[in-house]
C-alpha cells in the first residue's frame, strides 16, 4: 500500500469543482464491470455545476491533494445534528494508499466541530473495499435497502460520535 506523506486535506471552494468532477468521474468509471450498474455510475458522477451548487448551498466538501493536484474528495451534508456522508471518491491512481481513510477521518472531525452526534451513509453491495473501510473506522451496519439507487442494493451504516 502506497502512502502519500505530502497529502493535504482542505475544504473545497467553487474553483475546485472541475477537478472534483474529474476525480469522481475517474473513481466511478473504475467501477464498471464490478457489479455496479451503468445507470448508477452515471447518476453518481455529478457535474461541476452540481458540485458548485452544493458548495454554495452550504454542503461540506473536502479535497485531498498531492503536489497541488486534487486526488480525492468527500462530501457531507448536515441533517438533524448528524452528518450524512454523501460520497467519498479517490482517483484510481491513488486508491489503496489510505486517502479515503484520511478523508473519512477529516469528515468525522468536521462533524464533531459542527456539533453533530452521528455520521451516516449508504453504500452499494458492490463496494466491498468501502464497506471494509467503514467497518474499520467504527461504522455499524444499520440496515439494508433493496434496489435503493437505480436498482442497486444498498447497506446503511452509522457511527455515533462520543461527546468530547
Amino acid at each position: 500500500m502506497a502512502t502519500y506523506p505530502d497529502l493535504s486535506i482542505r475544504r473545497a471552494n467553487e474553483s475546485d469543482a472541475e477537478a472534483i468532477h474529474r476525480v469522481i468521474e475517474a473513481a466511478f468509471r473504475g467501477l464498471e464491470g464490478r457489479g455496479y450498474s451503468s445507470r448508477a455510475i452515471e447518476a453518481a458522477i455529478i457535474t461541476p455545476w452540481e458540485i458548485a451548487e452544493r458548495l454554495a448551498a452550504g454542503g461540506h466538501i473536502l479535497v485531498a491533494e498531492v503536489d497541488g493536484q486534487i486526488i480525492g474528495t468527500a462530501t457531507g451534508l448536515e441533517e438533524h445534528e448528524s452528518l450524512h456522508v454523501c460520497s467519498v471518491a479517490v482517483h484510481p491512481d491513488y486508491q489503496g494508499g489510505g486517502v479515503a481513510r484520511q478523508l473519512m477521518e477529516e469528515l468525522e472531525a468536521l462533524a464533531r466541530s459542527l456539533g453533530c452526534h452521528k455520521l451516516f451513509l449508504q453504500t452499494a453491495w458492490a463496494m466491498i473495499e468501502a464497506m471494509a473501510l467503514y467497518e474499520s473506522l467504527g461504522y455499524q451496519r444499520e440496515g439494508y435497502q433493496p434496489r435503493h439507487f437505480y436498482g442497486e442494493d444498498f447497506i446503511s451504516y452509522g457511527k455515533v460520535l462520543e461527546v468530547l
